[in-house]
């Protein structure tokens, strides 16, 4: 049986920021798009003056705090209770330096490692939500291991809503034949894996085993990828873009990217979805020359 909050999720989500914002609770001043044409895709960088506030993941070790643990204050958008094989409990939170508007996550109640692989629960759930927000177009993202962007050592996913021509990879994968079996597009330069999510079953059970047996795929292939490679197995970093379509998997080499002017961009999965959000104004021009898709290799891996 679903769920009041997982039917009404989009608009307790939609009320949560608004009174949030109202109240001061969360950090947002919007955004400025700057764009950057390369292959056929239109990338785009969002300056967000928010994120100055934010606290880097290097201040947050120091402090030693589980700022993803309760008490949850005016973020707290729902609670999602006994759910899936494992009746987990998860928590859906409101970011509170969001990149952009209605950005939320979900996490366990109780603490997982950031680094734990998503489980046949976490994937169902994910789903679900994508497909109970009616309105609104998402993509999730999951960024796992140390050197995946993630600043916070609790297990969480992010939703992070976008317009109907977002986010930009999806120019790639609209061109693209549907994926069957994990495979790479052919205008990204960086090793990914891409699956399309087709002919999904109803029900919950059948649900989880389907997504679980894609999500393995991509794993199966990034690991046959990395043999050879100099990749430590039990140290693996890397981010999953989730959208009600497709599935898609990026193996990481490392989370920051120097730019030239000294500013340091950590790198996240909105990044290989087409969306770089930076702190820094000055920023925009240093990545316009150095070229948005060359970061995202430098932080990758190559193809071959």
């Amino acid at each position: 049986m679903i769920s009041d909050s997982l039917i009404n999720i989009e608009n307790l989500v939609i009320t949560t920021f608004e009174n949030a914002l109202k109240n001061g609770d969360i950090i947002f001043q919007g955004f400025q798009i700057t764009e950057q044409f390369i292959d056929g895709c239109s990338y785009q960088i969002r300056y967000v003056p928010g994120l100055e506030k934010k606290p880097v993941r290097d201040d947050v070790e120091k402090i030693g705090k589980d700022f993803l643990s309760p008490p949850y204050g005016n973020l707290h958008v729902c609670d999602i209770s006994n759910y899936g094989l494992n009746q987990t409990t998860y928590v859906v939170l409101l970011n509170k330096y969001p990149l952009t508007k209605n950005h939320f996550l979900l996490l366990p109640h109780d603490f997982a490692k950031q680094s734990d692989v998503l489980s046949s629960d976490d994937l169902t759930l994910i789903y679900e939500i994508l497909q109970n927000h009616k309105t609104t177009k998402l993509i999730a993202f999951f960024n796992c291991g140390e050197e995946s962007g993630a600043s916070q050592k609790h297990k969480h996913i992010q939703f992070y809503p976008v317009e109907d021509n977002e986010p930009p990879i999806d120019t790639y994968l609209q061109d693209e034949n549907q994926y069957e079996q994990a495979n790479q597009l052919r205008q990204v330069p960086w090793a990914h894996f891409v699956i399309s999510l087709l002919h999904i079953p109803e029900q919950l059970d059948q649900l989880g085993n389907y997504l679980m047996n894609k999500f393995i795929q991509l794993l199966d292939k990034m690991f046959h990828f990395k043999q050879g490679k100099h990749f430590d197995g039990a140290k693996s970093s890397y981010n999953v873009l989730i959208t009600k379509k497709y599935i898609h998997l990026i193996p990481r080499s490392k989370e920051i990217f120097l730019l030239s002017n000294h500013s340091r961009k950590s790198v996240g999965g909105t990044d290989y979805a087409g969306i770089m959000n930076i702190k820094e104004e000055n920023d925009i021009d240093t990545i316009l020359n150095i070229g948005f898709t060359n970061i995202l290799l430098d932080v990758g891996r190559k193809k071959d």
